[in-house]
This record gives structure tokens, sequence and C-alpha cells, in this order.
């Protein structure tokens, strides 16, 4: 008991300190503010006052904030004020008038002084030390040291057996009350005396003493003695609280904070651990009630709002704390606490912050009866309480539309307490279902389209609409679907009350209320109708619901409910593969179907035809184009009911290129989403095949030959799959391009030879394998040749008939093909390549011509091809034409296969020739086209020739051999030199005269 005391008389000690703190601060700067213009007033006036007539001024001009209300003594008749001493006074609204002292107003006259008194210097830190512990903290402890006496003079009569014995219970309750009644005495006195005390603070400190001394005693003579009954213990708390608020109205802050913590902590200190709660209920309301009045004559809303914190605090305690309330125990809380929440914040506040305030108290106080509804067992009585600070929750939302959030907070309590709710009758449910139904919904519809607008009653109004058929099913689990289906329309048509209420406002268009109204009451629709209908109908009633919205947004001339139905369109697809029924139709999308399935069709005949709804009735082009989407896609797995696989794989290349053909009488925006949603179903189809294909072809560019072995390689599935459909979106497309974005149809176009290409290319190797068999060594060149010759032959064809944007991939991918795996990976020099036996009539011409043939028409494809690409090409017809007569030189040596081991001395001299043959050829060549590279590669040449023969050639050889292959380099060499000569000297001569 002692530490409790110890503990609050160290808080409520801190709590004057800080008061007290504060007040000295205020005071100093007023005073030096008076100071400053009494100052003024002094410099301006004939006869200065004196300095004891400036601390008058300054004393009276600076009201003690801490009294209320003091005595002001007379005013003589002929008493002069300062500003009568000037010689020129100024009338003005700054300046401080105040009666003189008693000793001024008996002298004849003030004697002038030479000067002016100066202000005096800030207090400093020592003095300001010695004023607040040596004056003024002693006084304020005394009273509080005085009220704990006052308690522990009560209390004392419990612990000390021998005092017991000489004072009986009654006694000791008296000697209480005396002694509480002499401190509010002596505080009488002491204010009567204000000017011998002169210090308002006494009488404060005495009052607040006998305040909490008085309630001490009448709680130990109810709670602990038991020497008085409820009613009378009633009539004497009454008559304390009332006596409180008339000392607060006397003596000021301090004596309203002294009572208030004497009020609130009496019950505490006096030991009553399991009081009465009725009577503790009514005691805290008049003592709560009383501050408040206090703090709103003396507009002291600290007061008022520690007083209510104080009650928030008893009131939690008494619900968390009593277990079994009976009726009056649960009517006495929830009076109290209704009392907190709504009546006394009403009175107490005001001001800027007032809304604040009254709203935290309204929801603290609907928590606070939460948790009484939750701890007393959810009882009926309870409830009600519960209910009835809901509608007074309302009735603040009605009076003032800035506590609208307290509607809100007590509407999502009520819902998780009807969750929380434990095994509750169904009577009782619903009869509170209901009363909280009438509570928050009947209100939301009356105010929710009234001005200013506002999104959180519709949202609030949705909330209890989708609530009740969720709460139902988690309270009573064998509820029947058609019971649940009536809570749901019953929702429906409160959301649907709100769509009547909102269709004549003017300017709903505007905004997305009644879209949110909309939605939900098509979720309930939705529901109520699935709980009827057999589970596999489930998507089609959704769309149907989806239906009505659509034709619903547009009677409402609201484009977001359009939005809304599409949702419902979303929906109806969930239920379609959610159902079990999806565990049979969802793998007829890839297997097809073995035989038509009635319900299947309907099913996706159905949301088919919602969707076409949507694709063609829509007028927000992203919701349209939506519909378009899912109508391709319900279309489609319509057919797959029916449908066997090989035929299915058709149906979205004869949609596409049915809906491309339809762009001539329908505008391409409003079948675009279909078409492309075709299409990627077609893509979907030939997706295996060319992933296949393309593993293959990354494979053969490291050497791996390309090897058709696979089931979907093969003739059927690439016909189905990829060439049938390529070709039936790529012709549409050419035929309407006129109506499509070029970037589209070219992108399409190029798709298109894309997916054909790679069916043409391997229907190309199964037929070239069914003719002249898979060995590759044997046939590789030619089937490459055939290949390339196709694909360079196309390109001129193609360019020939003026469509260069076609030939020019051709001839490109021709050439690179040529190049790449004829010349480089698969060379015949180097790797084991058929060219045929005969010298001359063999595949090495075709196998180097045909990249250059290729090399030679790409300048072309361009305007004005740059000088760096037809070099490029002229030093790759030299790579050609020197490959071509080098591996000729092998075949007629090695025959077919040129890759074989060991190089003969004949086969070697004839390289070095070969080599010189063909230096002189590149030079004459390019003498006549005046092509400088090619001289420099026939310098190349020789040089490489001479180096050849002196290097190897000549190790190697003996006798006429060696002679030979001398003499001819030295006559090649001669003769190469002759020629340049000739073709320099031109040079040479024209350079001369320039040199001169």
């Amino acid at each position: 008991m002692f530490d409790f005391l110890a503990f609050l008389a160290i808080v409520i000690l801190f709590v004057l300190l800080m008061d007290t703190r504060g007040r000295l601060k205020r005071a100093e700067a007023t005073l030096m503010e008076a100071a400053k213009r009494i100052g003024a007033l002094q410099r301006g006036a004939a006869p200065p006052p004196t300095r004891d007539d400036v601390v008058t001024e300054m004393a009276t001009a600076v009201p003690d904030i801490a009294a209320p209300a003091q005595r002001t003594p007379a005013i003589p008749a002929d008493a002069s004020s300062p500003a009568a001493l000037s010689s020129d006074p100024v009338a003005t609204p700054g300046t401080i008038e105040a009666p003189p002292s008693p000793a001024a107003a008996a002298a004849p006259s003030p004697k002038p002084e030479p000067a002016p008194a100066p202000s005096g210097p800030p207090l400093s830190l020592a003095s300001r030390f010695e004023n607040l512990f040596g004056k003024t903290l002693p006084i304020w402890a005394g009273g509080l040291t005085l009220a704990i006496a006052g308690v522990l003079i009560v209390r004392y009569a419990i612990d000390a057996g021998f005092f017991a014995r000489v004072f009986t219970p009654g006694v000791q309750i008296v000697a209480g009350l005396l002694f509480g009644l002499g401190l509010i005495g002596g505080a009488e006195y002491a204010w009567r005396n204000e000017e011998k005390l002169r210090d308002v603070r006494v009488p404060q400190a005495l009052s607040g003493a006998g305040i909490a001394t008085l309630y001490a005693a009448i709680m130990v003579a109810a709670n602990v003695y038991q020497l008085i009954g409820p009613l009378l213990a009633f009539l004497s708390l009454a008559l304390i609280t009332a006596a409180a608020l008339g000392l607060s109205l006397r003596f000021g802050p301090p004596s309203a904070l002294l009572g208030l913590a004497g009020g609130l902590a009496a019950p505490a200190m006096v030991g009553a651990v399991e009081p009465n709660i009725p009577m503790l209920a009514v005691y805290l309301a008049l003592t709560i009630a009383g501050l408040t009045g206090v703090a709103r004559a003396r507009r002291w809303p600290w007061l008022a709002l520690a007083a209510l914190i104080g009650g928030i605090g008893w009131g939690l305690w008494m619900v968390l704390a009593s277990t079994a309330l009976d009726v009056v125990a649960s009517l006495s809380i929830g009076g109290f606490v209704l009392l907190l929440a709504i009546a006394l914040p009403m009175m107490a506040f005001d001001g800027p912050r007032s809304t604040l305030l009254r709203t935290a108290s309204a929801v603290v106080g609907a928590v606070q009866l939460a948790l009484l509804v939750g701890y007393g067992g959810f009882a009926p009585l309870h409830w009600g309480l519960f209910i009835l600070i809901a509608a007074a929750g309302q009735w603040l939302a009605w009076r003032e539309r800035d506590f609208a959030i307290v509607p809100a907070i007590s509407l999502l309590l009520s819902l998780a307490l009807l969750v929380a709710w434990p095994d509750p009758t169904l009577f009782w449910f619903g009869l509170i279902g209901l009363s909280l139904l009438a509570v928050h919904a009947l209100p939301l519809l009356l105010r929710m389209w009234a001005l200013p607008k506002s999104l959180r009653p519709t949202l609030e109004l949705c909330v209890i609409a989708l609530a009740g058929a969720p709460l139902t099913k988690w309270h009573f689990w064998g509820v029947s679907d058609g019971t649940l289906a009536l809570v749901a329309l019953g929702g429906a048509l409160l959301a649907s009350a709100g769509i009547v209420r909102g269709w004549s406002v003017e300017g709903r268009t505007g905004e997305n209320r009644f879209a949110w109204l909309a939605a939900a009451t098509g979720t309930l629709l939705a529901l109520a109708i699935i709980l009827v209908i057999p589970a596999w109908l489930a998507p089609l009633g959704i769309a149907a619901v989806a239906t009505a919205l659509l034709f619903f947004g547009k009677a409402a001339l609201d484009p977001r409910i359009e939005r809304v139905a599409a949702g419902f369109v979303g929906a109806a697809l969930i239920a379609l593969v959610a159902t079990p029924r999806a565990l049979v139709e969802l793998p007829r999308l890839v297997e097809g179907a073995d035989g038509a399935d009635g319900m299947g069709i309907l099913r996706w005949a159905g949301l088919t035809a919602a969707a076409l709804l949507f694709a063609f009735r829509a007028e927000g082009a992203i919701v349209r184009r939506l519909g378009q989407i899912a109508a391709a896609l319900f279309a489609y797995g319509a057919f797959a009911q029916f449908l066997p696989a090989n035929i299915l794989m058709l149906v979205p290349a004869l949609g596409g290129a049915a809906t491309l053909l339809a762009t001539h009488r329908i505008a391409f925006n409003r079948v675009d989403g279909a078409a492309a949603s075709l299409a990627a179903l077609s893509l979907a189809w030939a997706a295996l095949p060319i992933g296949i294909w393309s593993t293959k072809a990354s494979l053969s560019l490291v050497g791996v030959p390309m090897q058709f072995d696979v089931a979907l390689l093969t003739i059927e599935p690439l016909l189905l799959r990829l060439l049938l459909p390529a070709l039936l979106f790529a012709i549409p497309v050419w035929l309407t391009r006129d109506a499509l974005p070029r970037w589209l149809w070219i992108a399409a176009i190029s798709l298109a030879a894309i997916v054909g290409g790679v069916a043409i290319h391997s229907l190309y190797r199964l037929g070239f394998a069914a003719v002249a068999g898979d060995d590759f060594a044997a046939t590789g060149i030619l089937q490459r040749l055939i290949w390339e010759a196709l694909l360079i032959g196309a390109g001129w064809f193609a360019m020939g008939r003026g469509l260069n944007g076609a030939a020019r991939p051709l001839v490109v991918a021709g050439a690179a093909h040529a190049l790449f795996y004829g010349l480089i990976l698969h060379n015949p020099l180097w790797s084991a390549q058929a060219v045929g036996a005969w010298p001359f009539v063999n595949l090495l011409a075709p196998l180097f011509l045909l990249p250059w043939l290729g090399l030679m028409r790409m300048p072309a494809f361009f305007a004005k091809a740059p000088a760096s690409f037809d070099r490029a090409i002229q030093i790759a017809t030299m790579l050609l034409a020197l490959g071509f007569a080098w591996a000729t030189l092998r075949q007629l040596f090695h025959g077919s296969l040129l890759a074989q081991p060991g190089v003969t001395d004949a086969e070697n001299i004839l390289r070095s020739i070969l080599i010189l043959a063909l230096a002189l050829g590149f030079l004459l060549w390019g003498i006549r086209a005046k092509r400088h590279d090619w001289r420099i590669a026939s310098l190349v040449l020789m040089i490489g020739a001479a180096g050849k023969v002196f290097l190897f050639d000549a190790s190697g050889l003996e006798g006429l051999a060696r002679i030979g292959s001398f003499v001819a380099l030295g006559f090649s060499l001669i003769g190469i030199g002759w020629l340049y000569s000739r073709q320099l000297a031109p040079d040479r001569d024209n350079a001369a005269p320039t040199a001169v």
C-alpha cells in the first residue's frame, strides 16, 4: 500500500512540477513584456513613478493564471492610474492600467526620482532553483502530503490494532470526514485571508487534500466496514462530487487536479479489489461528470481529457476483471461507457480539436463494449449495449459529418464480434444480426448520396450486403443452399436499394460509387444463382450475371459497370476450370475429343456467346478486346469438345483466316483481339515441332547432322501444325494488308514465313531422305546444294517480280547456308563429303558457284551499296575461286572424297603451279577490271608460291623435278613482273610531269 502511495505521490509531484515550470516561464515572459511597456511610459512621463509604483503596476498587470477568481480590493474614487501621471498620456490598447496600492493612494503625491529605474537583469539559475524548491514546491508537496495523510488515517484503522480498539469503525470514518472538512475549512480561511498569505496555492492545496480525504472516507465506510448502504454511499459521493465541483470553481486548476487524482484513485487506495460494480460505476460517473463540468465551465480541456482517460481505464478494468456480471452490473458498465464515450465528450470538448477527441472517445467506447460482449459470453444484454453505442455513433455521424469514421469502426467491430461469436442460436443470431443491420445499413442508405460525395458509405453498405451469406455459412455449416441463397438475395436487395436511391442523383456517372454497388449486387446474385443450379452450370450462371451487368451499365450510362461486368466473365472462366467437369474438358483442348459431349459444348458455347456480346456491344476498347480474346478462346474450347485432334489443329487457323477476311466489312479494331488469340493458339500447336526443329538446328551449328527421326517432324504434324496454318494466316493477311497497319502485316507475314519455312525445310529433308537416302557422307553436299539452290532461286524469282522484301531473306539465307555449312563446317577438303568421281563433272562447281551467285545479288537489295560491301564480295570471290581450284586439283588425285590423307609429288608440284596460275589470273583480271584488290591478291599468291617452292618443294624434290620447279617459278615470276611493269608504266609516265 505504501509503495502505491509513494508512486502516486511521485506522479502527482511530477505533474505539478511540470505545470509550475510552465507557469514560471509564462510569468517571466509576461513580466519582461510589462517591464518594457512601463519603461516606455516612464521615459515619456514628467514626474516618473517610483520603483514601488512600478512593482505594484507589474504585479497588478500580470494576472495569476492559476487563480481563477481573486477578490479585487476597493479602488478609491480619487485614485489615479500610471497613465494619469504622464505629461503626455497616450490612450492605447497596449497601455497597462492598474489601481495603485493603498500606500500610494494615501500619499498626496509621490516624490520624483532623478532618473527612471531600469529593469533588473533576469534571474540567475541559482535564484530560479531557490524560488522553485524553496518557495513553490513545498506548498504543493504539503497539500499532497495532507491528502495522503487523510487516506492513511482511514487506512491506519485497519492495520493498527491498538488504534482500532480505541476508535470504532464509525469513529474512524467520522474522524476522516472531519479531517477532510477541516482541510476544506482551512482552504476557505486561507482564501478569505489572501492579503496575509499572498499565495493562492495554499487554499488550492488544502481544498484538494480535503476532497481526496472525503472520497476515501466514504469508500471505506461503504466497501470496507459496510457502515452505510449503497443508497447512502451514492448520496454521499454525489455530495462530495458537488463539493469538489464548487471548490474547483473557487480555487482553480490545482484543486481540480488533486480532486481528479484523489477521486479516481480512491477506489484503489482504500483496497476495493472486488467492489460493487454498480456503485463503482455510479461513483466514477459522478466523479468524471463533475470534473468534466468544471473543465467546461473554466475551459480546461486538459482536465476533461484526463478525467476521460481515467474513466476509460476504470471501464476496461471493470470489463476485464469482472466475471459473471449480472443484469445490474452489465447495465452499470454499459451506462458508464456510454456516458464516457458519447455524452461527456460532447459536453467537455470544443474548438478545432474537439472532433478528433470526440471521435476517439466514441471509438474507444465501442471497443470497450465489444470487449464486454466478448468477455461477457455474448449475452443478449451485452449485445444490446453494443447496439446502443453503435446507434449513438450513427447519431454522431448524422449530427456532424466529421464523425463518419465512428460508424465505420463500429461496423468492423460488429463484424468481428459476429465472426467470433461461439455457437450462437439461430434466433439470437438472426435477431442481433438484423438489429445491427438496421443500425448500420439504414443510416447509410439515407445519407449515401448526400453531399459532400464520399466513397466510404458506399463501401460500408457493400461490406454489410456481402457479409450476410459468409457469416451464416460460418456459424451454421449445415444450412441448406436454398436458405443461403435467400440470404444472398437479401444482401443483393440491400445493395440494389443503394442503386435505386442514387439512380436520379445528378453527376453519379462521374464517380465510381454506382459501380461498387453494381459489383456487390452482381456478386450476390451470382452466388444465389450458383447455390440453386447444378454445379456444372455455375459458369453459365455467372455469365448470365455478366451479361445483365453489361446491359445495365448501358442503361445507367456508366462505363465503369461495363468493366465490372467484364470481371464477371473472368469469374465465369474461373468457375469453368474449377468445377469437376474441368478434369474431363480441359485435356480435350490438346488431345481432342473421341465424341461429342453435350454438357461440355453447352458450357463452352454459352461462355462464347457471352464473350461475343462484350466483343460487339462493349463501348470501351479494352473491354471489347478482352471480349474478343475470350470469345476466341471459348469458341476453341467448344470445338475441342467434339472434334478430334487432327482437325482441331486447324480450327484456330481457319478461325483466324475468317476473322481476317471479315475486315473487308468490319473495322480491324473490332476483330484484332480475336485474330491475335487465334494466332496464339496456332502458334501453341506449332510450338513443340518448332522447338524440336530449333534444337536440332542448333546442334547442326556445331557439326551434328539433323536427323528427322521424331514423330512430330513427320509429314502429318508438319502439314497440320505448321504449313497449313501458316498459309491460312499468310494469305488473308496479304489480301487484307491495306486494312492492317504496315508493321502488323509485315510482322504477321514474317512469322508465317518462318513457321512455313520450318515446315518446308522439314518436308524437303524427309522427301530427300526418302529418295536419296540419309547417308550424310554420300548425300550431304547434294542435299544442301538443292536446298540452297531452292532458296537462292526463289529469291531471284521474287526479285524478278519486284518483291525485294521477300527476296532479301531468301537470298541471304541461301548464301549464308552455302557458305557456313558447305564451305566452312562441312567443306569436303576437311570433312568426309562425297563430291563425285568424275573430274570436272562433279559437285564442286555448284558448291562454290551457289554462294558466289548469292553474294553477287546482294548489292541489288540496296539503293546504294557501300564500297566496303563490294570489297567484301570481291574478297569472297577470290577465296571461292582459290577454294574451287584447290578442291578440283585435289579431286583429280583423290576422287570423290577429298579429305583422304596423303599428297603425291606431282600433286605438290601442281599446287605450286596452280598458285602461280591463280596469281597470274588474278593479276590479269585485276588489270582488266582495274581492281586493285585482285592485283594485291596476285602478289600474295606469288609470294606464297615462292615461299612454298623455296621452303617445301626444294627440300622434298630431287633432280629434274627440283630443277623444273625452280624453272617454272622463275619464268612465272618474270612474267608476272613484266605484266606489272607494263601495268604500272603508264602510272609512272603520268606521275613524271607532275613531279617536274
